[in-house]
């Protein structure tokens, strides 16, 4: 860990916390705008998603890169170029007006954030000492997440209403200028020596999680053709490590693969997976079974992620203190088990105040404990040299497993949507309630002891 003065440090958990930050708000701000874009570029609704799609294919893709890149050229000119490409990316978003540059805006930003994300992951963990230092950072980090959600959802609804959805873009834009400024005040880091892996490492490896990213978001659409790209996708990753060990400069580090680093990855997924699908459905369900407009459900879900980002700074690192990182894993996904399981008999019994505490186990305590805890147990065990990469697998597990859940969950929407009763919700929520069963199920091995 280097030393530096407790300001610099200030300085650097701020600018860390923009990447994440800026990424919650983007998703967040643009999911709640796309119906007015749609009919200002005269597109259906379903053509509009793609400006969604795009960036989170982009982001999703190119985080492993970003994070390797982190390892081999520092975390200050990575986060830099990350930011820089984010913020400029948005300025011409606000310009754009067709689609098709739009899209291409949005797989710039998409790139930007997954450069920018696992820079400031790293630079948390090289600057601030493990335990509770670390654990403190990674909460408030976390608390940046729910906070960037939270300002969307207040946010998106009231600039498309009453100004206009290009505005969504160029609010940031100052924002990211005073970033590049300020980020001159980061540490100049040297890179960990590891050196690019071979182009043809990485091209594999882009062109197999963007097949990998469509393919399931895109699966209620393709279908059987979805389950078939997701599945080349696999054997094609599946081949490229075979194929890496050999080579002289590997993409993959073994020490990024220690039973703790991987445990805590493949909840990532899970997390990724059961969060927003649990989003998707309690919200149809306060719009079809309570009757709530979009503005309403956006003012009601409001509230909770601004006590999510409480949480993550003030609760988080007491629970750590106090029962440790893996064990404080594990609460967070059984409140986020039990959220799941109230949201159920919402369902079945038409109890609002179910739903609400639901809502606040999952958006207000499961993930925001859950997630930066995960960050910090993808990095146990990790080399200083190999952690931009583990931190850049971390977010694209989480991003990728994001992409399956909501797949799965509008498959089975869109099978049982013909069937009456509550079917078409119950089927997705029991789907959405199994994964933190199997998350808690993992983090009991004792590989994570």
């Amino acid at each position: 860990m280097k030393i530096i003065s407790s300001k610099k440090k200030t300085i650097i958990l701020c600018l860390a916390c923009c990447a994440i930050f800026f990424e919650a708000f983007d998703v967040s701000v643009v999911n709640l705008s796309l119906t007015t874009i749609a009919a200002g570029f005269h597109l259906s609704l379903a053509d509009a998603q793609w400006i969604q799609t795009i960036y989170l294919v982009s982001f999703g893709s190119f985080l492993l890169l970003g994070g390797r890149l982190v390892d081999a050229y520092g975390h200050k000119k990575i986060y830099l170029a990350g930011m820089g490409i984010f913020g400029a990316a948005s300025a011409f978003a606000f310009l754009s007006a067709s689609l098709p540059p739009l899209l291409l805006i949005r797989g710039l930003q998409g790139f930007g954030a997954a450069l920018a994300m696992p820079a400031g992951i790293a630079m948390l963990s090289a600057y601030f000492g493990e335990g509770k230092e670390r654990n403190t950072a990674f909460g408030i980090f976390g608390s940046f997440a729910a906070l960037g959600f939270a300002m969307g959802l207040a946010l998106g609804g009231i600039i498309t209403a009453y100004v206009d959805w290009h505005w969504i873009f160029s609010i940031n834009v100052p924002a990211f200028i005073l970033i590049l400024f300020t980020g001159i005040l980061i540490p100049n880091d040297a890179p960990a020596g590891v050196g690019m892996p071979a182009y043809t490492s990485s091209l594999w490896l882009i062109a197999s999680l963007i097949l990998l990213s469509y393919a399931t978001h895109e699966l209620p659409l393709l279908q059987w053709k979805g389950i078939a790209g997701i599945g080349i996708a696999l054997v094609s990753i599946y081949a490229l490590l075979r194929y890496d060990r050999k080579t002289k400069a590997p993409f993959f580090n073994e020490n990024i693969f220690n039973p703790a680093a991987l445990k805590a990855q493949l909840c990532s997924v899970l997390l990724g997976a059961g969060f927003l699908s649990f989003v998707f459905i309690a919200t149809l369900a306060l719009s079809q079974e309570f009757n709530l407009d979009s503005k309403t459900i956006g003012l009601v879900l409001f509230p909770f992620s601004i006590v999510s980002a409480l949480v993550s700074k003030y609760l988080l690192p007491l629970l750590f203190a106090r029962t440790g990182v893996v064990n404080t894993t594990g609460i967070a996904f059984t409140m986020l088990f039990i959220g799941s399981a109230l949201l159920l008999i919402t369902l079945e019994f038409h109890c609002l105040p179910l739903l609400v505490i639901a809502i606040a186990l999952v958006n207000s305590l499961g993930i925001a404990i859950a997630y930066p805890a995960l960050t910090i147990l993808s990095l146990t065990g990790v080399k200083k040299e190999n952690q931009g990469t583990a931190a850049g697998m971390q977010s694209s597990l989480y991003t990728i497993g994001t992409s399956i859940g909501i797949s799965i969950t509008g498959l089975f929407f869109k099978s049982f949507s013909q069937v009456p009763g509550n079917l078409p919700l119950f089927a997705p929520a029991i789907f959405i309630m199994l994964l933190p069963g199997a998350a808690i199920v993992i983090l009991k091995t004792r590989a994570l002891h």
